[in-house]
């Protein structure tokens, strides 16, 4: 009989150690859980909370991950940590710690040799990075990317300016001004001492991929109109359609009514004293002649569509071939608000041409692009000035690092 009563009691013990134990890993894993949604939460709202301004941003992070961490009665919050706002040429950057801690009321945990009032803890760590919105980025890999000289001015305060080349002179800045929330080039910065920049540009940055390779549209094969020259004296309506050999505008007041504009075997020339107006347009340039040119003392306003499949594009280059570079010159007035994506173009902005004001929704690609001769280039980038949608969104990213 005494045999049997200690062997009851060591079965018995074993049996509440292994409760004890399944019920432990099962509290440690649901504290886990609710220290990492906690963690995550917070990160998250650092992303999401309206206001662009940091602190206010850190501050609604921290009073998500605590309202999130104390949710649940049964649990602590013993730590929270939210690290400063560090901030780099990609964006701004926190780090989000909690610790909390649970208290079982776990009977079974006396056959384990156990406290049955032993706190458990658990830690999640999440980061979070809030990426700036990106209005240049040049694609060409070996010579200069950018160049800015001659008294050429580019103002992007709001906006990042790329450039992927790897060349000893990615960033060339010989003469003018530029100013941007931060400039980055994966290979070295040539600045000369005449060259207003601020702030002072990046270099060994990490190459950043094309955000719209592969952009296509359906193009039907039959001409629209030919080689189409409009030269007459009064207003001009155009409308969309397939322009094979080119558009070239060499009078006042032409206005094209909203759509898509494809060019094939041939580009856009707006010739001196030509003016163009372009309200929910996108340009399409289809192959290697779609070269594009406006000249001193013509303008060109142009807003891409705010819907459709073409919303927030104003140029784009489809069936491209890298291969092979064309050139978009500017040295009349422009005004552009929307997408250029034209990746085999270099863009020159020269001769006194460009914006006279601030576009409120301007990002480019393009191979590359220079400033020079008092050209000028400006972007305000601010998306509550437009009812266009961002096309090219900026890295925001919330994840789990422990």
């Amino acid at each position: 009989m005494p045999v049997f009563a200690i062997s009851l009691m060591s079965i018995m013990a074993m049996v509440g150690a292994t409760i004890a134990l399944g019920m432990d890993t099962r509290s440690g894993h649901q504290l886990q859980l609710a220290a990492d949604a906690s963690a995550l939460g917070g990160a998250t709202v650092f992303l999401n909370h309206a206001s662009p301004k940091a602190d206010e941003r850190l501050k609604a992070a921290k009073e998500e991950a605590s309202t999130l961490a104390t949710n649940n009665s049964n649990y602590e919050l013993r730590d929270l940590d939210v690290a400063a706002v560090t901030e780099d040429a990609y964006g701004q950057h926190t780090r989000l710690s909690v610790e909390l801690e649970f208290k079982p009321v776990n009977y079974f945990s006396k056959f384990a040799g156990k406290s049955a009032t032993t706190p458990m803890r658990r830690r999640s760590v999440a980061v979070a990075t809030w990426g700036f919105p990106l209005c240049i980025l040049t694609l060409e890999e070996r010579n200069a990317g950018m160049r800015i000289k001659d008294q050429g001015m580019l103002d992007a305060t709001n906006c990042i300016v790329w450039t992927n080349s790897d060349s000893s002179q990615a960033m060339r800045f010989s003469g003018g001004s530029a100013t941007a929330r931060a400039f980055c080039a994966v290979g070295e910065v040539d600045q000369d001492i005449r060259a207003g920049v601020e702030p002072e540009p990046e270099s060994g940055c990490q190459p950043l991929p094309d955000p719209l390779e592969g952009y296509d549209l359906p193009v039907s094969g039959l001409c629209d109109s030919v080689s189409v020259d409009i030269v007459r004296i009064g207003s001009t309506r155009l409308t969309p359609g397939l322009y094979c050999g080119g558009l070239t505008i060499r009078a006042r007041n032409v206005t094209l009514e909203p759509g898509v504009y494809i060019f094939r075997g041939g580009g856009l020339k707006i010739d001196a004293r030509g003016s163009l107006t372009a309200e929910g347009v996108t340009f399409i340039f289809d192959d290697r002649t779609g070269q594009i040119d406006i000249k001193s003392g013509s303008e060109l306003k142009i807003t891409a569509p705010a819907q459709g499949e073409t919303a927030g594009i104003a140029f784009a280059q489809i069936n491209l071939s890298k291969n092979w570079k064309r050139q978009m010159r500017i040295r009349g007035k422009i005004d552009v608000e929307g997408v250029i994506y034209m990746p085999s173009y270099d863009i020159k902005v020269t001769q006194g041409g460009g914006g006279r004001t601030k576009s409120p929704y301007l990002q480019i690609v393009s191979n590359t692009l220079e400033v020079s001769n008092q050209g000028r280039l400006a972007i305000d980038f601010d998306m509550t000035e437009t009812d266009l949608p961002l096309v090219i969104k900026p890295r925001r990213e919330a994840r789990l690092v422990e």
